[in-house]
């Protein structure tokens, strides 16, 4: 029997998964790592933890039942995008990894914004000017530690340097270039233009190549560490998101992808190039398409945040089969009326992108009052962030854009209340294939593909779950909805505020 490995480095845990040639998922395995805050708005992760979260992963799915005697044709990769890893000549990381919610960014974004023009840069690259891309990433490194940028020889997007791990070879794809601010969307290629008025040099950015590309073979030590075999080709692979939209069949205008994991997307095909500073446009993984996506910071994030700082977990809770208390808040949440009784909470604890871009945002709940219990909060999250989803939806229909099927993914989904209010809220079915990993899958899928075989996958006996809209609670969220809108606006001078007041302090100190 011939498979497929598909590695996908997610921002809360790597998932490696086997696809057979048949269509079948053989088999899954993950293992999660932190995110880290060494100072108030930073976000790194260790690029050495993320490649044992791979080796333990694969090693674990090799030695699964349905894997014996089985034959790994090649592999490929997804992952978080955004972050930067600086490399230096024997390819050894010099610093942790800097990934896509950090905010330390902020002051050159803005000088950027000043001097260069949000309207120019989102001209080249189809992003706003915000923190957390490579691009303001490696700026900041070059203007704050400076030895370390000096010392560097590439800078490399998060999936690429587990490519590297496995090949010994540096490069990037189309997809995830795209989500550096450096990346001209319509030619494919790095903006020398750009470079140029950021101050970064060019020779540290890795050569692009196609994502469903053969990009080297698995090297002797890496295979001895992973327990795949050596010469296994490797694809180039792409961004999480685009892989999950191979996954899913979102590639054609028309049909969304929702993603609820550490952070939220709202995806959807574009064959025309379209442009807005609170929108990202990226490349896809064919010429002539793009990827259109609204995206907010602190999604499942959000939850995950208010069970293990906030609710005490209840009694029974299994650490084992409940991610910190989060499905059994979630069950609690289910006998709360749609609208949390009047509560409402601003999933912003990251900051705000679509549709604000406010890296200075904060989260809060308001409404609060002493009738609201840990299950009113909880759900009053949930509904946070599908208002903050659905904004981008609005903004596809104002552009014009196709909103057909809405499919559903991430961690988040696998609540049925979540995606009960996801249907609610965008008053459409939502869609949801079960026990899918669906950026690991298109992983392996790509991995097919560079080596001339494309895998359907075969989803026999596992047919969607839909959420239909519910009338009653549809016309509640459309007046909350309303009112959460007014939330940011009416507090973005307060955060404004905040915000300088802890940039005093850190100067300070």
């Amino acid at each position: 029997m011939e498979c497929y490995v598909g590695i996908d480095l997610g921002t809360s845990s790597v998932r490696v998964l086997a696809l057979g040639s048949d269509g079948r998922v053989l088999g899954v395995q993950g293992c999660v790592y932190a995110i880290r805050e060494p100072r108030p708005g930073f976000a790194e992760q260790s690029p050495r933890e993320w490649w044992d979260a791979v080796v333990d992963s694969t090693r674990r799915l090799l030695g699964l039942d349905a894997l014996r005697g089985a034959r790994v044709r090649a592999i490929g990769l997804s992952g978080q995008m955004h972050g930067l890893v600086l490399l230096d000549r024997d390819g050894t990381p010099l610093r942790d990894a800097i990934i896509w919610p950090d905010r330390r960014a902020a002051d050159l974004c803005r000088e950027w914004t000043d001097t260069i023009g949000t309207d120019t840069i989102g001209s080249i690259t189809g992003l706003p000017v915000a923190t957390g891309f490579l691009a303001p990433s490696l700026a900041w490194v070059k203007r704050n530690e400076r030895p370390i940028y000096d010392r560097a020889t590439s800078a490399v997007l998060p999936k690429d340097y587990v490519r590297f791990r496995l090949t010994g070879q540096v490069a990037t794809d189309v997809t995830d270039a795209s989500g550096s601010l450096l990346f001209d969307v319509t030619r494919r290629e790095w903006s020398t233009r750009l470079l140029a008025a950021f101050g970064l040099d060019a020779g540290l950015l890795p050569p692009v190549v196609a994502t469903a590309a053969a990009h080297g073979t698995l090297t002797g030590s890496a295979a001895d560490e992973t327990g795949l075999p050596a010469g296994t080709p490797v694809a180039a692979g792409g961004a999480d998101i685009a892989m999950a939209n191979l996954a899913l069949g979102v590639g054609e205008p028309g049909p969304v992808a929702v993603s609820i994991s550490t952070g939220g997307t709202v995806v959807t095909g574009v064959d025309r190039l379209v442009l807005d500073r609170r929108l990202h446009t990226f490349c896809g993984v064919m010429p002539g398409r793009w990827i259109l996506m609204g995206a907010i910071l602190s999604a499942g994030l959000s939850m995950s945040w208010f069970a293990r700082s906030i609710a005490s977990p209840a009694r029974g809770v299994d650490p084992e089969h409940d991610d910190g208390g989060i499905e059994t808040l979630s069950r609690e949440a289910e006998a709360v009326p749609a609208g949390s009784e009047g509560l409402l909470f601003a999933p912003y604890l990251c900051g705000e992108r679509t549709p604000y871009m406010d890296p200075h945002a904060r989260g809060c709940f308001i409404g609060l009052s002493l009738r609201h219990t840990r299950a009113h909060m909880a759900r009053a999250i949930m509904e946070g962030v599908a208002y903050s989803l659905a904004d981008s939806l609005e903004l596809f229909r104002q552009l014009q854009v196709p909103v057909g099927d809405v499919h559903c993914s991430g961690g988040g989904s696998r609540s049925p209340l979540w995606r009960q209010i996801l249907a609610d809220v965008f008053d459409r079915p939502v869609r949801w294939h079960p026990g899918e990993e669906h950026s690991a899958l298109g992983a392996a899928m790509v991995g097919a593909l560079a080596t001339g075989v494309s895998v359907r996958v075969a989803r026999e006996g596992e047919e969607p779950r839909i959420a239909f809209p519910t009338p009653g609670a549809a016309a509640v969220h459309r007046s909350q909805h309303a009112v959460f809108r007014r939330i940011h606006p009416q507090l973005s001078g307060v955060f404004d505020e905040l915000a300088r007041a802890e940039a005093a302090r850190g100067a300070g100190g």
